[in-house]
């Protein structure tokens, strides 16, 4: 038994593609020969040189070429059948001046042509959605229809090509005309004219607009296609003044061959933008199909973030990632952030694997629409979204590791600052002023009883010892100076009452947050103590900010044990590194 082979799935759209293409390509073939019929009477641009036929095939076929991509990339949009009948009505004023040609086709052509503009407008509106998007634009793109098909209606009904003075291009032919009324025809002539002008200047100004108002990323997206379309629209308005001007047309006329020349060259951008759209996003589903091997098996932090910004051309783009444990978005870096909502010219893409959340992006929706970008990200994408969310849950609990020692150590920090503070207020006080009625009473039994004297003098050099000692063992809890002055002076303080000589080199032109000169002066402390120890002949401090760093640097300390001072560092983000010559700290000061 013979099994057939399955019909695969892309044979339809090559179908359609071949098909569609050999449309296009017969239909350019058949206007070349009607423009080889017209040269010998030059009734049109295209039939009057070889560089105004180039021009304007470049400007038709590339415009029917263009619609017929977009209509193979975006099957249910409109803006491909809009730019395919846009690139055969352009074509249609050769078909017009085709003498001696049928006069019904003739005829016919000569309806379509004033239609190229309203479907030029059309297609600015639609793209890259496929239909205009507020009511307004929608109303705008009805009445241009209407108003054109009034005037060209009109025009065929009621005009009478013998009559015209102002023909050049069609003085013979007219299948549909009803009644020769040539005041009515010269009105809608105006009329014609008048309605070009308005179109092609509300072109300018709907894509001087859109670009306008558009973000970064919309920008570069849109300008391929409206920039083009801003010059259609510029040089019919300029054709259309010339008209008012000059009422009589031809190509051998300077003004209208450049202006035709404009247009055409216009028109053909147009359709090299529109093309462009087409090739872009199958490039971008490529690029980020191969976001796999662009992160690696290791990604650094937001790696994915920054590969979806380049291959989407979107450098606002934010990458979130769900950890269903903790129930949090977090980003590439383990930190905590809020859920990302649209708005503000964002949209959202919700990237799911077996119907789970993964991850969130935030973009720019001209970047790459929801669909598309969701389309995109394909397997192999998406095990690198799990691979780099994986990652970011393990950085996030590394974090919250982090905020909790960095929590200890400031509930520790601030329990020194309160005994510290209880020590001064509290029992300090007390002893200064048990020594001060000490005092008193000596001076009160100095006359009466020399032994009570003497014991009342050595009670007062006791206490005056204890409060000492007291002063010594508060200032080592939590130094007031540092609080009060800042590092510079708590590190001069600090060398000043060591055991050994300390030189501090280095200043700080402003003050440090709480933790991070707490830490610098742990450090600085450490070493005196580790160098008084080792005995050390003295201890040079260095002490510098680098970037948004604290740089502490210690000398002849030696290579003791500072697990502690490491722990204390790390808490607050730093690291330290000791050797037998000298200790380094680096403290962020954020």
């Amino acid at each position: 038994m013979v099994v057939a082979s399955p019909i695969p799935a892309r044979w339809p759209r090559r179908l359609v593609r071949c098909s569609g293409l050999g449309v296009a390509l017969g239909f350019a073939v058949t206007t070349m020969a009607v423009i080889w019929f017209t040269v010998p009477w030059a009734t049109t641009y295209s039939g009057s040189s070889l560089r105004e036929a180039i021009a304007d095939l470049a400007a038709g076929l590339g415009l029917m070429l263009a619609g017929l991509l977009l209509l193979l990339e975006w099957p249910g949009r409109a803006a491909g059948l809009i730019a395919a009948l846009g690139g055969a009505v352009w074509l249609a004023p050769d078909w017009v001046g085709w003498q001696d040609g049928p006069p019904l086709a003739r005829s016919i052509a000569m309806v379509a042509a004033p239609l190229f503009l309203p479907l030029v407008l059309h297609l600015l509106l639609a793209f890259p959605d496929g239909s205009p998007r507020s009511a307004s634009a929608r109303l705008a793109v009805r009445g241009a229809y209407a108003a054109a098909g009034i005037a060209s209606v009109g025009w065929a009904l009621f005009h009478d090509p013998r009559f015209d003075p102002h023909c050049w291009s069609n003085c013979t032919d007219d299948s549909f005309l009803l009644s020769a009324q040539p005041a009515v025809a010269r009105g809608l002539e105006t009329a014609g004219i008048v309605l070009a002008l308005g179109l092609g200047t509300g072109i300018v100004v709907i894509c001087a607009g859109r670009l306008a108002r558009g973000t970064g990323t919309a920008r570069r997206m849109l300008a391929p296609v409206l920039l083009p379309g801003l010059l259609v629209g510029a040089a019919a308005a300029a054709q259309a003044i010339a008209l008012l001007r000059t009422p009589l047309e031809g190509p051998e006329f300077t003004v209208f061959s450049t202006l035709f020349q404009v247009r055409a060259w216009s028109v053909g951008v147009l359709a090299a933008g529109l093309a462009w759209t087409v090739v872009r996003p199958p490039l971008t589903r490529s690029a980020v199909s191969r976001l796999a091997s662009y992160l690696g098996d290791a990604p650094v932090p937001g790696a994915l973030g920054a590969v979806l910004a380049k291959v989407t051309n979107d450098p606002g783009v934010e990458v979130a990632y769900w950890l269903p444990e903790s129930g949090r978005f977090v980003d590439g870096s383990g930190r905590t952030v809020p859920e990302a909502a649209p708005g503000n010219g964002k949209t959202v893409t919700r990237i799911l694997r077996e119907g789970r959340l993964v991850a969130i992006v935030r973009h720019d929706p001209a970047a790459a629409d929801t669909v598309r970008l969701e389309r995109a990200i394909g397997a192999a994408a998406r095990l690198a979204v799990d691979n780099e969310r994986l990652r970011a849950g393990v950085l996030a609990q590394l974090e919250d590791l982090r905020a909790s020692r960095a929590r200890i150590v400031e509930a520790g920090d601030a329990e020194r600052r309160r005994l510290e503070r209880d020590l001064h207020d509290g029992a300090q006080q007390r002893l200064l002023a048990l020594s001060y009625e000490l005092r008193m009473a000596r001076g009160a039994a100095v006359a009466s009883d020399p032994q009570l004297d003497a014991i009342l003098t050595s009670a007062i050099g006791q206490a005056r010892e204890a409060a000492s000692q007291l002063r010594d063992l508060a200032h080592g809890i939590y130094p007031a100076i540092l609080t009060e002055a800042g590092l510079g002076p708590a590190l001069q303080s600090l060398a000043e009452s060591a055991p050994l000589p300390v030189i501090v080199r280095g200043t700080l032109d402003e003050r440090l947050p709480e933790p991070v000169e707490r830490a610098a002066y742990l450090v600085a402390a450490g070493s005196i103590d580790a160098g008084s120890d080792a005995a050390a002949g003295k201890i040079t401090i260095h002490v510098a900010q680098a970037g948004d760093h604290l740089v502490i640097e210690t000398e002849g300390a030696g290579a003791g044990p500072f697990a502690d001072l490491a722990d204390r560092v790390g808490a607050i983000g730093g690291r330290l590194a000791a050797d037998r010559l000298r200790l380094r700290a680096e403290i962020p000061c954020a």
